[in-house]
């Protein structure tokens, strides 16, 4: 039996191994790899095992293998190509990988380079569920390019002979970006362009380990340069075509293009013994399509695919001549700072909000809209709720200055219903961004009838900011509500001795040669940006809003935040945060009590708090009534970024540590895949005890430019930017022209039921599923009929309204009104337990609960077939005393808490 060979320590594979592992290790701690450990082992192991196998099945009589070649392989896919949460996507790359180097060869030698065979194949079956790397995720640091190209040539490049091929391709890559940069000089600034080669390590991890394999490339000067030349040139017509992965498509070709011509040179010159070929040739396609056929079903499996479920209810569309509800657009995307207008869309692509609530007391959930990009009446608008879907518009004369000019107060961003006074009405605070918050008192108490008076000076708001998100807890448990806010951008411009706001209407005005200071407002990273606006605590003491030290109170990070969750999530009675953050890991926030915040993070990716870095939407709920509360997060899923919204189960385990987080978004069939999210909302559509997800997609059209053409991608573009460093890409004069650009302008939406230990996409039975860019959801019962109407934004086009025609089923609604003095008026954190027979549901009364969005105020509990009585278990604000109530099913309730409990 012949013994099994280790290669010797001058053999450049070894050097080769190192390089990648150490680069692998470096990613996972401190460059922000988009994987885990576990898929970075199982991604080696796998490649290894493949190819053991295959070398015994299909070369029994070569000697045992040794398989560094393979640990090579497996170690670059770690590096190059991104997932989403599929266990078993990877495998997809794995088979390709391997099983390349059996079945394309000549003379008995690899033809293709087998990572970058496996990365081509995964992209072309991935369907979009495999990218190669984000262009983030290198993070333009010339001390990693240094890191890589000096390691490459100290431990190997010279021991293989392949030095023409390196410099050539580096040479005529370089000639490349500049016909690149000049052909596109009027679209993006050259400077961008090169930067973000020059410091990405995918192009030298290309240059130097790729396309250099011996087995693969030529040895000859001639041959070298020839190859360099020919995919750099096929590289340059990718992108004429706005490609995305060109460099490893540009290999492919090319090794393509290669074995075709090595084989039928072969066959030309041994024209009578082609069959002979053949016979021995013949069985490669059937593994291949046999492997094939396995491997794509295993990964198509693992993301959750299940049986289809027929929906037993209707969204139904209501005309906007009925509802009431318009939107006309404005131009106010050309009333912004001319320097800023190539990325206006961008700047301003959210803030058309809806918020929910019973404003006149009369029995209807009311509806507040923001609509920033809409004319000026319409920015922020109330509709009082008439019956029959037909609103009416109430004007607010306290909010005219405010929407009609935007350049000196902001453009409406949101809103957020609350009873702040505890006087039993519903009080309205306005998000402004690039201006102040307002607070409009509800007067309906004091006077008997609708109306409000302006108390933002007489509660202390008058602080300047770029507010999109906000929520409402009673964080110290003393009967008052306080506030906590969001902000996406800093609203401050860094490097100017005096404080100077961020507005898209008036950039400062460079004050020497070369002052790009006015620009630096932009993400400073695509995975852990830390320069946006962060959160606000606005602590409710003694009839004023007293803002707090974030950072004092444990939350020191400036995140990107869009979104705020609230809810118990360690069952200790008070309430947590979870906080989604846009280019950067989201937050768990648990409070400590003393009015500090405990921040939960795990040490590896996929875990809570360090994740896959696109957080849109944070909504908290019991998806599995367990009696802990789950999030769900919309994410981004496109090419280039395939992330996948998250699903963190709460296991009730290992309670205050990441692990008691699990992300099963993937496996539970809620990944939403090849979607741009946005805003979901979560509530029992079918009325089954279940809580159903609803999620909106879509980026940004060109409806709202002047003259409106045909969409042309920006996502090609978008990579490009994020290719290159913080200095360049975290300036908006750096950036690439989106007028006359979309970046994935029309997409469905998604409405996936629950059916325990999955979900289910129904929205094209539904009627939900048609396309655009939507952004806010907002459930309510509109018309008292005991199931969940939908109210959708859209950045530019009105909001649509759905009526839910549902298939009879029996419900309870509740509407939890607290004493106003141990608990407040809204019973924010309030527990309802819910049994009927052997089921149980639970339900925490949140004030916001997603994405520039405010459901109605009243818990909704589907009932199925169960007519009966149900019995209810009560905590008023995590208090700990249990009340328990009986009530008859098919109506609401109103639920007041004792004065004195």
């Amino acid at each position: 039996m012949t013994k099994l060979t280790i290669p010797p320590k001058t053999d450049p594979r070894w050097p080769f191994f190192g390089i990648l592992t150490s680069y692998v290790v470096l990613g996972l701690t401190v460059l922000g790899f988009n994987r885990s450990v576990g898929y970075v082992v199982m991604t080696v192991a796998a490649t290894v095992g493949l190819d053991l196998l295959l070398h015994k099945l299909l070369r029994p009589n070569d000697p045992p293998l040794f398989p560094l070649s393979a640990a090579i392989s497996g170690m670059g896919l770690s590096i190059l190509v991104n997932y989403a949460h599929g266990s078993w996507l990877p495998l997809i790359p794995i088979f390709f990988t391997v099983a390349s180097k059996y079945l394309f060869t000549f003379n008995g030698r690899h033809l293709y380079n087998p990572t970058l065979f496996g990365i081509t194949a995964a992209l072309y079956l991935g369907q979009g569920m495999i990218s190669a790397s984000p262009a983030y995720q290198w993070g333009g640091s010339m001390a990693m390019v240094a890191y890589v190209v000096t390691a490459a040539l100290a431990l190997f490049v010279f021991r293989i002979g392949r030095s023409w091929l390196i410099g050539g391709f580096i040479g005529f890559y370089m000639l490349e970006l500049a016909i690149r940069a000049y052909i596109t000089r009027h679209h993006v600034p050259p400077e961008t362009l090169f930067l973000g080669a020059l410091t990405s390590p995918a192009f030298y991890l290309f240059s130097f380990f790729m396309i250099t394999d011996p087995a693969t490339s030529p040895s000859s000067r001639r041959g070298q340069l020839l190859m360099a030349g020919s995919i750099v040139l096929i590289d340059l017509l990718l992108h004429l075509k706005l490609s995305l992965s060109t460099l490893f498509w540009a290999g492919f070709y090319w090794f393509t293009a290669r074995g075709l011509w090595l084989h039928g040179q072969a066959l030309w010159r041994e024209r009578g013994k082609w069959l002979g070929r053949l016979r021995g040739w013949w069985p490669r396609p059937l593994i291949l399509g046999g492997g094939t056929a396995v491997i794509t079903s295993l990964a198509w499996g693992g993301l959750g695919g299940h049986d289809a479920v027929q929906a037993d209810f209707k969204l139904v569309v209501q005309p906007v001549a009925h509802t009431g509800l318009i939107g006309r657009k404005s131009d106010v995307l050309q009333q912004l700072d001319p320097r800023i207008a190539p990325l206006a869309k961008w700047v301003l692509s959210v803030g058309d909000a809806v918020a929910v609530a019973d404003v006149n007391n009369d029995g209807l959930p009311d509806v507040f809209l923001t609509y920033p990009l809409k004319q000026a009446e319409d920015r922020a608008a109330l509709y009082l709720n008439k019956g029959d879907f037909r609103f009416e518009r109430v004007a607010l004369p306290l909010l005219d200055d405010h929407v009609r000019h935007p350049a000196q107060y902001g453009l409406p961003s949101g809103a957020l219903w609350l009873d702040l006074d505890n006087d039993g009405d519903q009080d309205l605070l306005l998000l402004t961004g690039y201006g102040k918050l307002r607070l409009l008192l509800n007067q309906l108490t004091e006077s008997g009838q609708l109306g409000f008076k302006d108390g933002t000076t007489q509660w202390g708001l008058d602080e300047y900011g770029v507010t999109l998100a906000a929520n409402a807890i009673d964080w110290d448990r003393d009967g008052r509500l306080d506030i906590v806010t969001g902000s996406p951008f800093s609203p401050w411009l860094p490097g100017y001795a005096k404080p100077t706001p961020l507005t898209p209407f008036k950039l400062p005005q460079p004050e020497y040669p070369g002052d790009r200071r006015m620009f630096n407002f932009m993400h400073r990273t695509w995975h852990d940006a830390n320069n946006g606006g962060g959160i606000s605590f606005l602590h409710n003491r003694d009839g004023r809003l007293q803002k707090l030290d974030a950072a004092a109170l444990g939350v020191a990070d400036k995140r990107w935040t869009l979104a705020i969750g609230t809810g118990d999530f360690n069952n200790d009675g008070w309430p947590d945060l979870y906080l989604a953050n846009d280019f950067g890991p989201d937050q768990l926030l648990l409070n400590r009590r003393d009015g500090h915040w405990q921040p939960i993070r795990g040490a590896l990716v996929g875990t809570v708090g360090h994740d896959t870095y696109k957080g849109m939407n944070a909504s908290v709920v019991d998806f599995d009534n367990n009696g802990w509360l789950d999030v769900y997060v919309s994410n981004v899923h496109e090419r280039l970024q395939a992330e996948g919204s998250l699903l963190w189960m709460n296991r009730g385990q290992d309670v205050g540590t990441p692990a008691q987080f699990e992300d099963q978004a993937s496996q539970r069939n809620a990944l939403n895949e090849r979607g741009f999210g946005w805003g979901a909302a979560t509530g029992d559509l079918d009325r089954d005890g279940r809580i159903d997800i609803l999620q909106t997609n879509g980026m940004v059209d060109n409806a709202y430019e002047p003259k409106p053409t045909a969409c042309v991608d920006y996502w090609y573009w978008n990579e490009k930017i994020a290719l290159t460093h913080p200095d360049v890409h975290g300036h908006a004069d750096r950036w690439a022209d989106l007028r006359g650009r979309c970046i994935f302008p029309a997409e469905a939406r998604r409405l996936y039921l629950n059916q325990g230990r999955y979900f289910v996409d129904v929205a094209p039975q539904v009627g939900w599923a048609d396309k655009g860019n939507s952004r806010a959801i907002a459930l309510a019962d509109f018309d008292n009929d005991g199931d969940l109407d939908v109210l959708v934004t859209h950045q530019f086009a009105p909001v649509s309204l759905f009526r839910n025609d549902s298939t009879a089923k029996h419900w309870l609604g509740l509407d939890l009104r607290g004493n106003g003095k141990s608990c407040n008026r809204d019973a924010l954190g309030t527990r309802v337990w819910l049994s009927q027979g052997d089921d149980r549901q639970w339900r925490e009364q949140v004030a916001a609960n997603g994405f520039s969005s405010q459901n109605e105020h009243r818990l909704l509990f589907g009932l199925g077939g169960h007519n009966q009585p149900v019995t209810l278990k009560i905590d008023w604000c995590g208090q700990g005393k249990t009340e328990q109530r009986t009530l008859a099913p098919d109506q609401y309730h109103v639920l007041q808490q004792v004065a004195g409990a």
